[in-house]
């Protein structure tokens, strides 16, 4: 396969999810805002501030808005051209990515993207808001879930396959630990709170915002609970949106297109992706709150960021090798 078919099918995919995730991340916001007792003012600023500085996207904000609010921020996160991790942007990528390689994927998948494309073009954050953002943000996921269940139906298990798995994970376990991080920035009114309705209902929020609601109930079948829900959303084996989960799925398609082992690595993109993941199977959740959810999560955020850059040195940048020139160069170095 050529690197720059594998490049486009890799980066195609986070697109896809990232965009997914950005309207996850939206969707969870509007729905603590609702719930939230600080209605209008700094209390929702504080609540807007809170996805902005999760995405890491607070400085670039404020580089072209004025003002913390639901209008400017739904604008910046969904629509913005200036943000390359906006829906829009996301998408428009994932389309180029998808054209460039039109005659590497099913017909179905191409006409998804496209229509998903075509169906946020001309929008902006004022339509939204009339129209309802709940039902903007659920078509985006439907849109996703759409392509990712034609990709399973119609497109080829090979080399390719496995780079849009390695993406569409990767993107998946690094954006399950933002929006759970974004607990960690929303300010509780006050101590006594901790453990209240308004901490549970922020707690519930980020379950919805990760289809990890009803899978809560299922494993834990109680009230709950900051210890339990990192263990659902960080170290589940079987909740398809954990962390763990997705990068077990990462490490499956790294080492099915180097056929290397799993109990083994051919390079430093499978050596890290096992590292960490031997780390995610002897972590419990009681350390994780030990630790701090938030500088957990910074830590792990930091290894996903490097198993990326890895696998795109190793795979879509590898660098080309003149065998004549390193003969002479042998040569040269042995005379």
């Amino acid at each position: 396969m050529l690197c720059r078919v594998a490049d486009s099918l890799f980066w195609m995919s986070r697109y896809i999810e990232r965009a997914e995730n950005t309207a996850r991340l939206m969707d969870v916001n509007l729905q603590m805002v609702l719930e939230s007792e600080q209605a209008g003012g700094e209390g929702w600023k504080a609540h807007w501030e809170a996805i902005l500085r999760s995405t890491g996207d607070l400085d670039l904000f404020n580089q072209h808005f004025n003002h913390v609010d639901s209008a400017s921020v739904t604008e910046f996160l969904t629509f913005s051209l200036d943000n390359p991790s906006s829906v829009i942007s996301c998408i428009n990528a994932a389309r180029e990515n998808a054209r460039q390689i039109r005659d590497q994927i099913t017909s179905e998948m191409w006409e998804v993207i496209n229509r998903l494309y075509l169906s946020l073009k001309g929008q902006n954050a004022l339509t939204v808001w009339n129209q309802g953002p709940t039902e903007f943000y659920n078509q985006i996921k439907e849109f996703t879930h759409l392509f990712h269940g034609l990709t399973d139906s119609t497109f080829p298990r090979g080399t390719g396959y496995e780079f849009m798995r390695a993406g569409t994970f990767l993107e998946r376990a690094e954006k399950t630990g933002r929006i759970l991080d974004i607990k960690y920035w929303i300010v509780l009114p006050s101590l006594h709170e901790v453990g209240g309705a308004v901490d549970l209902s922020q707690w519930a929020a980020l379950l919805r915002a990760t289809s990890a609601l009803d899978a809560y109930r299922w494993e834990y079948v109680r009230e709950i609970e900051p210890c339990n829900v990192a263990e659902l959303l960080v170290l589940s084996r079987k909740f398809p949106r954990s962390i763990r989960f997705c990068l077990e799925q990462y490490d499956t398609a790294i080492h099915n297109i180097s056929k290397c082992p799993q109990t083994h690595y051919s390079n430093e993109a499978e050596r890290l992706s096992g590292k960490l993941l031997s780390d995610l199977n002897y972590t419990t959740a009681d350390e994780i709150i030990t630790l701090g959810i938030h500088e957990f999560l910074e830590s792990v955020q930091a290894k996903l960021g490097q198993l990326g850059i890895e696998l795109n040195e190793r795979y879509m940048f590898f660098p080309v090798v003149d065998p004549a020139a390193e003969a002479t160069a042998k040569a040269n170095a042995t005379a």
